[in-house]
């Protein structure tokens, strides 16, 4: 089985049912915003897509191991990229064992890329919540639900786990609605995904399954847009965020809200 790996750089939001995702047509980083340093973007067009149902159900300890490394593993269907997700800190060492991403390449001796991710689920030890450098995503494919989690997803985590093994512990149920930003040329600079989420934690010894439910925006930079211009970018997107009602998230990532484990 096959993997491949790349960096997602995002921004998270958290607004209410009334919000309307505002016109992003313009928006623009500027060299000064960057620092003088890279291309400048503008966005000249916008594509909004229908909206899809994305089903993913994450795994992990029954006391949450991974997420306390702040690690994500994941089956998700539907959508473009339906399969098995396993999110690492963006220090985290990369493996050798990762194919050539159709994203951002990352290698042993590749430097993770800069970015800023308000969630603190994207902060590495030492860092402060909102500064980091985007997180590292390796991609298995689907399979089958009887199958398990990939041997080869399950070897990158193996020094967190030890003997422990891992299996479902929440289900989140999307409903997306993507709106791509495109330049003058028709390449994508970006991507603002409008979430309404449900997700669903089984209950212990009979007891009835916890509900939560949620909306949010997530802005996240399209592959080898990065550093101080892809930083300016998204600042340039949140201004327009921002306006329309949303506020920076506050939760570590849609699992640990999920679980309603955001002091974990």
């Amino acid at each position: 089985m096959s993997t491949s790996e790349q960096t997602e750089i995002e921004r998270k939001y958290d607004v209410d049912d009334e919000a309307v995702v505002p016109d992003l047509d313009g928006v623009a980083d500027h060299p000064d915003l960057a620092g003088g340093a890279g291309p400048v973007h503008e966005v000249a067009r916008v594509e909004r897509s229908a909206p899809v149902h994305l089903r993913a159900v994450y795994h992990d300890t029954e006391d949450h191991l991974l997420l306390g490394s702040r690690i994500t593993l994941r089956r998700r269907t539907g959508g473009h990229d339906e399969g098995w997700h396993l999110k690492l800190p963006a220090s985290a060492p990369a493996s050798a064992s990762g194919s050539a991403s159709s994203g951002q390449e990352m290698s042993s001796d590749a430097p993770a890329t800069t970015g800023t991710d308000h969630s603190a689920a994207g902060a590495t030890a030492g860092e402060p919540d909102g500064s980091t450098r985007g997180r590292r995503e390796v991609h298995a494919p689907l399979g089958s639900e009887d199958e398990g989690v990939p041997a080869e997803l399950l070897a990158r985590v193996a020094e967190q786990l030890g003997d422990r093994s891992v299996a479902p512990v929440v289900v989140l149920e999307t409903t997306r609605t993507a709106t791509t930003l495109l330049d003058a040329e028709g390449a994508a600079l970006a991507e603002l995904a409008d979430d309404v989420v449900t997700a669903t934690v089984p209950g212990r010894d009979g007891a009835e399954p916890a509900v939560r439910r949620w909306r949010e925006w997530e802005a996240e930079l399209a592959p080898g847009v990065d550093g101080p211009s892809g930083d300016a970018l998204l600042d340039a997107i949140e201004a327009r965020l921002l306006a329309a009602g949303a506020a920076p998230s506050t939760s570590r990532s849609k699992l640990a809200r999920g679980l309603g484990a955001e002091s974990a």
